[in-house]
């Protein structure tokens, strides 16, 4: 008897789950497939999500950019451009019934971007630019247009137009006003204003709702970084530490924490918190690596050279068997390459880190590590003496990503190397600008 209730109970349960699935709609599918990504990190949930999602309609390029990306993520560049092209078919066909469709335009610039086709990129926002313009315009348009703007600005590097754009959307009382301030502080730290970005960062905080963990955290995050670029490493250590109060298992913050207390040579700190991002982690690549370099890091500084070398050697070993899975997953191969550097093999390093750039996709590409890999490239060929080589990588990954100060700084020591002092701190003071620090 009490067995036929149990199974009873079971089926019941198992009905009510059928019922609530069939009932989800694809938007309801396409929240959870965020949720899976950005707070669970779980790029299978999110895809699963995201495949229900586009069963139920299947004319949504929105959708089929999300499940795109989350290839990209995956490593999987042939079935990201698979949805990434079906995308660009749906968004056309959408602007074949209206051209005058702005956020069709914004998304048709983003797909061609993944697509690495720049110029048509290009074209596409600077169109989404001219309507939302003409929208503003032609009516009262409110902060909802005014952060949309913002956004498509900033993706064309126009951010002091996007600045304004989001005041507006702030002005105009958006419902992303506290979104739109967290841009902000975002653009005015990455300027080089930190006071004003702090400003920013705390009326964030204000335009937040108090029950909004997730942007919360995110304010705080961005303001710990400010203070970290600002070098004022104890206030940074406090933020990191008050948004670890709001999720004491969040590994962002846990990673800036650590970085933190590293950065306050408060070693033996900060290899418990590597070590709990790791433990946190264990299935999540991205975390893995980061967190098991900077334990690897924290170990050796305190003169832990066998234990550091434990770590470098397990993140090899994860990486490793990333690539028997994936031989061409470029990102797997340059962690690859940075474990090796790590351990001193930096033969073994450059054709990791040559690998990489073999497999990356387009610059563009979420999945590409072709800037990183060529900076990287160009460590190992300047612990090597090879200071011409490693002046070429560097330019190379330059040339990617103008704004990667690990790769300004390896030029300047690679110059320097080269008896070209002036060129040398010339490139060091980029190098600090963007951010770079030792």
């Amino acid at each position: 008897m009490r067995t036929g209730f149990v199974i009873a109970l079971l089926a019941i349960a198992m009905l009510c789950a059928s019922s609530l699935a069939q009932e989800m709609t694809a938007e309801d599918w396409s929240k959870k497939g965020e949720d899976e990504m950005f707070n669970n990190s779980s790029f299978e949930g999110a895809l699963q999500a995201f495949d229900k999602a586009i069963d139920l309609d299947s004319s949504n390029a929105t959708l089929w950019l999300d499940k795109a990306q989350v290839h990209e993520f995956m490593g999987d560049r042939n079935k990201a451009e698979l949805a990434y092209n079906e995308a660009l078919n749906l968004t056309d066909e959408d602007l074949q019934k209206n051209p005058d469709d702005a956020d069709a335009w914004w998304s048709r610039g983003g797909i061609l971007d993944s697509l690495d086709r720049q110029t048509e990129a290009k074209e596409a926002r600077e169109k989404a630019v001219q309507v939302y313009n003409q929208t503003l315009a032609d009516s009262q348009a409110g902060g909802e247009t005014w952060f949309k703007m913002a956004e498509v600005l900033i993706s064309l590097n126009r951010r002091e137009e996007a600045i304004d754009a989001y005041e507006k959307s702030i002005e105009t009382n958006s419902s992303k006003a506290g979104m739109a301030a967290i841009t902000i502080s975002h653009l005015l730290a990455e300027a080089g204003r930190y006071d004003d970005a702090l400003k920013a960062s705390d009326r964030a905080l204000n335009l937040t709702d108090k029950d909004n963990i997730q942007d919360r955290k995110l304010v705080l995050d961005i303001k710990g970084t400010i203070l970290k670029e600002a070098e004022r490493p104890e206030e940074a250590l406090q933020a990191f530490d008050e948004a670890l109060k709001l999720d004491p298992e969040d590994k962002t913050s846990l990673m800036a924490r650590a970085q933190s207390l590293s950065d306050l040579h408060r070693y033996n700190e900060s290899i418990e918190t590597y070590q709990k991002v790791i433990e946190q982690g264990a299935n999540e690549s991205n975390w893995i690596t980061n967190a098991l370099i900077g334990k690897g890091d924290a170990l050796n500084a305190t003169g832990r050279k066998d234990e550091a070398l434990e770590a470098y050697r397990s993140l090899l070993e994860i990486k490793e068997l990333e690539i028997q899975e994936n031989p061409e997953d470029s990102m797997a191969w340059e962690s690859k390459g940075r474990a090796l550097f790590k351990m001193g093999e930096y033969e073994e390093a450059i054709d990791a880190f040559n690998r990489s750039i073999e497999v990356s996709p387009g610059p563009y590409a979420i999945s590409s590590a072709s800037d990183a890999a060529w900076a990287g490239k160009g460590d190992a060929l300047l612990k090597l003496g090879r200071n011409e080589e490693a002046l070429e990588a560097y330019r190379q990954a330059i040339e990617i990503f103008p704004l990667n100060g690990d790769a300004w700084h390896g030029k300047g020591e690679a110059l320097q190397a080269l008896g070209k002092r002036i060129e040398g701190n010339w490139a060091f003071q980029m190098a600090e600008k963007l951010g770079y620090r030792e």
